[in-house]
């Protein structure tokens, strides 16, 4: 009976990635720890190396500023989206400012509005754009836009 139990226990054993017939723990963990410094790096929290006792209250400080930018301009879209003119947009231009938020870039986007019954006009914000959607931004494309009817200048692309 005991071998049998082992045997159980060596098989859920090897099956979670110990023993002979599993990878190493400690290198799994070495390999999860290098992928999240890499993570922060990538959002400009860290340059690549574990958050330490030394640096750990920079670390949640900057994330922190980070989920408060984020959140009040994701209400702020919501804001626009809610009570906004719906129409349409098409980008004439998409700057780069430099700035990131959590690794996103933030992009200075120039756009032609039109909204029904107006003529059109060029108009500009600053967005969050992150890398994976960019195409979507690129030149000549036409969006869905929301405006502020009380300030023609405050827009938010639905599309």
């Amino acid at each position: 009976r005991t071998g049998n139990t082992m045997g159980l226990f060596d098989r859920a054993k090897n099956a979670f990635g110990g023993g002979a017939a599993g990878s190493d723990w400690a290198e799994q963990a070495q390999a999860e720890q290098a992928f999240a410094n890499q993570e922060l790096k990538n959002v400009g929290y860290t340059d690549g190396s574990p958050v330490t006792m030394a640096n750990a209250a920079d670390v949640s400080a900057q994330a922190s500023a980070d989920h408060d930018v984020l959140n009040a301009y994701g209400q702020e879209l919501n804001r626009i989206i809610a009570i906004g003119t719906s129409g349409t947009s098409v980008i004439t231009a998409l700057t780069d400012t430099g700035e990131r938020t959590a690794g996103n870039p933030w992009f200075l986007v120039e756009f032609t509005v039109t909204l029904p019954g107006q003529a059109p006009y060029a108009a500009q914000s600053k967005q969050m754009v992150p890398a994976v959607g960019l195409t979507l931004y690129a030149v000549g494309t036409a969006h869905y836009i929301n405006v502020v009817p009380t300030d023609p200048l405050k827009t938010a692309f639905t599309s």
